[in-house]
């Protein structure tokens, strides 16, 4: 069975929560395992610590948290030169935030608004 590993973090956690049991019954039916690490914005963890230490297969990241947005751990993973392999996918609900602007020059990350989020993840991995 192939094991997908996802990094996730966001500040709704209801939400998240829902959007990745979604994700595990979907994969489940391609026989695949996915494991989803969730971080509440960085508050029970250092994002960057946790993003070196663990093989994750993607990252998947809000944008509007407290107290930093989401392109702000982002600059941070991507200082380490070790984690640019690892696909980051920057997602919003707010369609009026321009989420290729902010991250504009950063390698390997994907834009996209919340609701197409789930589909995103499933054309990248299933």
């Amino acid at each position: 069975m192939k094991i997908i590993k996802l990094f996730w973090i966001d500040d709704m956690a209801p939400w998240a929560k829902s959007a990745q049991d979604n994700l595990i019954i979907v994969a489940n039916k391609y026989k695949i395992n996915l494991k989803v690490i969730p971080a509440l914005n960085g508050e029970d963890m250092d994002i960057t610590w946790k993003a070196e230490n663990y093989d994750f297969d993607c990252i998947v990241m809000d944008y509007h948290m407290e107290p930093y947005n989401g392109d702000k751990y982002i600059k941070e993973i991507r200082e380490e030169e070790h984690l640019e392999h690892i696909p980051i996918i920057f997602y919003s609900q707010d369609n009026s935030t321009d989420l290729d602007e902010l991250v504009e020059g950063l390698p390997n990350i994907i834009t996209v608004f919340r609701p197409n989020l789930e589909d995103k993840i499933k054309e990248m991995f299933f």
